[in-house]
Order: structure tokens, then sequence, then C-alpha cells
């Protein structure tokens, strides 16, 4: 009848594999209905099996074999893990596959869309031009659906070989880590890469999901968010949601990378920081304690060209959603310290940065990045945290967030993955030719394509490369890139 009706169906079940419930974090839409690849871009011509047999290694150590897992359905319609007890030829522990171009990689229609820094903030490719090196030719994900009718690895590696460059792409599905996890996965790979397995923890043990409690409320919240009084409600989130999820689901998109100099965002954070600093000397304060990050500035300066871009009415509430890694604030309670045994999965919280359009306009980029920097400290504690989860409960809806704000609010998401090192990585081991000596081998690009989910502006911050310079990437509506790239222009005329 699968066959009939155009279905695929189910995989036979091993009786051998260990198998495992989902986690919290796993077990949502939000997650499922995201399969990633990150591309790896590497001026070096490197070897295919040293990448591989790396890779598989460490999924073969003890603790780190969840990566190597299959999913499948079971007859109650859940999802689960199903982990083979042995990898073998027939069941690898990745999946792999390598494309040796024959070609250098201007002359390949794809490869020669990888693009080169700017001198000033700029849209500067579109990473979907490249989904044909990140993915098998022609295939577009289609989230966790494609790893349930087949008997295929969560984690996967495709290598592209060109004759001056190497395009390494990591592929999993969302279920398998977050942005910290993939951290620990890529030390991992690097550290089996340079022969240094000594320096490889073992992972929590995936048996068990650490953060039930916040699941299950188990743990009451000992204090309120302070945001609570900001909940949508129900009317709200169906406003909420014919808008922005109709931008979301229905409407064309267009992806884009912006690469921001160092010469361009340094000078906003040193100025940003000047001005902080003279406020609080106005009031008195020890000026020494105003901190902001290079994440703050990029956070606020991301939101402040993108509100100023779109002509938002002043009094329009803006959200500005920045995603945080769980791990810090329960280390030594739900999970160990990740230095002894990390968290490799998904553990996510979120801080809410809620401000009018005409605030963003109107007030200078210090004063954005201060309520950035503010909210991370404030929703970053671990009570905090604990109070959001119990929103999450109250509001019932099947996501693990939070809707905070109201239903005409304009939503703008961030994920940095600075934390993970994409850009710091060194597979100098896996050279092929010996007379590049003994330099670092270092990513010169890094990107990400996702899907089938893309939200509407959800930025994502890739890093930071060798030279300074910022990457980040996120998908806009259709036609709206073009005005984005005028205020990118606006902003760095009034800058220089």
């Amino acid at each position: 009848m699968d066959y009939l009706f155009g279905r695929k169906p189910a995989v036979k079940v091993v009786p051998t594999d260990r198998v495992l419930p989902l986690h919290f974090f796993e077990d949502s839409p939000l997650v499922q209905g995201n399969n990633m690849a990150v591309s790896l871009v590497f001026d070096s011509v490197l070897d295919p099996e040293k990448l591989r047999l790396a890779l598989e290694g460490l999924v073969k150590r003890p603790g780190w074999e969840k990566l190597g897992g299959r999913l499948r359905t079971n007859g109650a319609g859940k999802i689960e893990w199903h982990i083979p007890n042995e990898f073998t030829r027939e069941r690898p522990a990745i999946g792999f596959s390598h494309v040796d171009h024959g070609m250098s990689a201007a002359s390949h229609p794809a490869a020669c869309k990888i693009p080169q820094p700017s001198t000033r903030p700029a849209r500067v490719s579109d990473p979907d031009d490249l989904a044909d090196l990140a993915w098998e030719p022609g295939y577009r994900p289609g989230g966790i659906k494609d790893y349930l009718t087949s008997d295929r690895p969560v984690l996967g590696l495709r290598v592209n070989s060109f004759t001056d460059k190497t395009v390494v792409v990591l592929q999993w599905q969302h279920v398998a880590f977050d942005a910290l996890g993939m951290q620990y996965v890529v030390e991992g790979w690097s550290n089996m890469l340079w022969g240094k397995e000594a320096d490889i923890p073992t992972p929590c043990d995936a048996k068990s999901d650490p953060f039930d409690a916040i699941a299950k409320g188990t743990r009451t919240a000992t204090e309120q968010h302070v945001l609570a009084d900001r909940r949508v409600g129900l009317v709200g989130i169906l406003r909420w949601g014919l808008g922005y999820g109709f931008d979301m689901l229905v409407r064309a998109k267009d992806n884009g990378m912006v690469c921001i100099p160092e010469t361009y965002w340094r000078p906003q954070l040193e100025k940003a920081v000047e001005e902080l600093r003279a406020e609080a000397v106005g009031r008195g304060e020890d000026p020494s304690k105003v901190f902001l990050t290079e994440g703050d500035i990029l956070t606020a300066w991301t939101m402040s060209c993108v509100v100023r871009s779109m002509g938002m009415s002043p009094d329009r509430l803006v959200a500005g959603s920045i995603a945080m890694s769980l791990r810090k604030a329960f280390e030594g309670d739900l999970i160990p310290a990740s230095t002894e045994r990390p968290y490799v999965g998904n553990a996510f919280g979120w801080a809410n940065v809620l401000v009018s359009a005409g605030d963003v306009s109107s007030k200078p980029l210090s004063w954005l990045a201060r309520q950035v920097r503010k909210a991370i400290n404030e929703q970053g504690t671990r009570a905090q945290h604990e109070a959001y989860y119990a929103m999450v409960r109250a509001s019932n809806t099947g996501l693990p967030i939070a809707i905070i704000g109201n239903g005409g609010m304009a939503q703008i998401g961030f994920s940095n993955w600075s934390k993970a090192g994409l850009f710091d990585l060194d597979f100098a081991p896996a050279r092929r030719h010996a007379g590049e000596g003994d330099a670092p081998c270092r990513p010169c690009y890094v990107q990400e394509n996702h899907g089938p989910i893309k939200p509407v502006d959800g930025f994502f911050v890739l890093g930071k490369d060798d030279k300074g310079n910022y990457w980040t990437s996120a998908c806009k509506v259709k036609g709206q890139w073009a005005e984005l790239q005028k205020q990118l222009d606006k902003d760095f005329e009034v800058a220089v």
C-alpha cells in the first residue's frame, strides 16, 4: 500500500539496536523541521578519507554513538533513537559522500560563487547558490521525515574537492545537537584528526534527559519571568501567526550572507561603550562596569538596520529573540561541567528584547546594545530559564517557546554560533600537499544551509574569520534584501 500511494515504506527495525526516546528539546517541530548543513571552505586540497576516518572515529567512541543513531517512528507514532550496537560497512557511523570535481573552484558553476570579504557591510552572496555542494545535487531538505524512511545516520559528511579548494560539509538533523553541541562535535573531530584522542571528553549519558525537570515542571520555578506580563495570549498568538507564520511558511524568500568588516563593527562597539560610560559618569556610577560584547553590538546593529530598512510605524513593537544555551546556567545542577562531560544535544533558551521601532530609529546604537546586554544578563540566569519554561508549559502550544510581545510585533531572531569556533578549526593534518608547511589550515569561509523551515529575519552569526570580519546570514521576504542593502550603505556612509 505504501508504494501504491507513493509513500516510502517504514524501515525495518534492527532488534540489536539500542532504542532511546527523544529528549524534550528534540521532540518539537521547531527542531525536527530543520536539516542542517554547515559548509567549511578551505584554500587547500584536503584528504577526504582522513576527514571521514576522524569523524567516524569520534562517533565510535564511548558516549558519542548517538551521533551515529537512526531515527524511527514506533507503533505509537513517537519518534525514537535507534543506535546500532556496532557500526559496520553496511550500517556506518556517519553518512559520507565525496565528489572530486576535477577543476578549480572558479571554474565550477556553484563554487565560483563562494564570496570574498567585503570592505563595507554588504550582502555578498546567497548561501543557497551553494546548496548543491551542501547537499546531494537536486536535494532540498524536507525535515526529519527524510530520516524516518531510510537507514540514514543522523550525522553526515560531504566533501567537495577542487584543484585549489575543499568544501567540507557537516550535515545533521537538528535533533542531534544545537550550535554549542556542534562545538563539541567539531572540537572532537579536530582532536581525532590531530591524534589527540586523550583530549576528547565523554559526553553526558544519552539514556536520560537531564532537562526533564524543566520539561515536566517537576521542579517549581522560584521566581516569575521578568517578561511574564508580556506573554501573548491566544488571540495575539493567532494574529502573530497569521503575519509572521505566513511570511515564514508561504511567502517567497531570498537567502543572504552579510559580511561585516572589523574596520566597521569595531568602531561601532568602541563608540557605544564610550557613550555608555559617559552616561554612567553622569549618573555618578562606575564607568568601568559598563560592558558590551561583540555579539551585543552585532545584534543591536542588525536589529537597527532591519527596522529602519522596513519603514515601520514608530509605535510598532519590535521583538528581538536571542537564542541562548542553557548549559552554563545549569552546569553543576542538571548537567556536569562541560570540561568533564559535555552535553551534546539541544539545550536552548531565549532572551527577548522588546523595544519600539521609533526608539530603534531615533536613539543611538549604544542604547539598543544596552537593551540587548540587559536582556541577556537578566534572562540568562538559571531561575529565569526555569521561569521561561514554566510559561512554555502554560502556553500549551507544543513548541519549546513562549510568544512574548504582542500579536502585531515585528520578530527578529538571532542565533550566534561564534562559540562553536568554526573559523578557528585547524585541519592541517588532512592536507594532501605537504609543501604548504606548518601553517594552520583554517576555513576562509563558513556558511549554513537548512530547511525546510526558514524563519524570516532569523539571523545566524557564523563567526569571525582570521581577518576580523563577521559573517551573518538570514532569509528575508523576497525583495526586502535590496532595501536592507540600501540601509547598510547609508550606515556605512554616516560612519565614515
